[in-house]
Parts: C-alpha cells; sequence; structure tokens
C-alpha cells in the first residue's frame, strides 16, 4: 500500500449514509472514530496498513512534515509502520477506519 488521498465520494457534501450504503455493499469491516475541533493525535505508526473515510467535518494528518486534509468525501491509505500525526479540523471530524482499531490494536507510539 502506498500513501494515498482520494475521494471515496463524487458528491462534496457527502453523507455518512451514503458512506455506509458502500460498506454495506463492498462489504468492508470499520470503525467510527470522531476528533473535537483542534485535537491533537500525537505522532503514532500502525503495524497493519489503514484505510481513513473522512464521514463528516475534516482532518488535518501530517506525514514526512507534508500536511494532507481531508474533508467529507476524502480517504487515505496510510502504509503499515508511516509515522502520522493529525490535528481536528474548524469543526471536528467523523471518521471510519479499516481494519478495526478494536481488533488490531497495534499502535506504535513513537
Amino acid at each position: 500500500m502506498q500513501l494515498k488521498k482520494y475521494r471515496w465520494s463524487r458528491d462534496y457534501e457527502s453523507a455518512e449514509e451514503e458512506l455506509l450504503q458502500m460498506f454495506a455493499a463492498k462489504n468492508i469491516t470499520s470503525e467510527r472514530w470522531t476528533a473535537e475541533s483542534d485535537e491533537v493525535f500525537a505522532p503514532r505508526a500502525h503495524a497493519l496498513d489503514r484505510k481513513l473515510w473522512c464521514a463528516e467535518g475534516s482532518i488535518i494528518f501530517t506525514v514526512d512534515g507534508k500536511k494532507i486534509s481531508l474533508q467529507a468525501g476524502d480517504a487515505l491509505d496510510i502504509p503499515a509502520y508511516t509515522v502520522h500525526e493529525a490535528l481536528g479540523g474548524f469543526s471536528g471530524c467523523a471518521i471510519y477506519e479499516s481494519p478495526v482499531p478494536a481488533v488490531n490494536p497495534a499502535i506504535l507510539q513513537v
């Protein structure tokens, strides 16, 4: 997997319901988490590849000094062992993550 940002929705006012329908159609298992406005996530890496889908709001990830902003309808693939940090957007966000963190909790704090 390569670090990659892309759109999961063609609609720029995407609804969370649309994302959940896509997951059901593609049999994708994920876990929902949220971030408050300006909430800081310390640098970390995961032992498994991660796919993140922004369902609402916004969040900014930083990888190797590069800022990657996700808005509703955006997705981000993060390869295993890639150190990243994040900052919740202006109004916070709702993110769906796969593989499910609770089932695959291998987080490496750096």
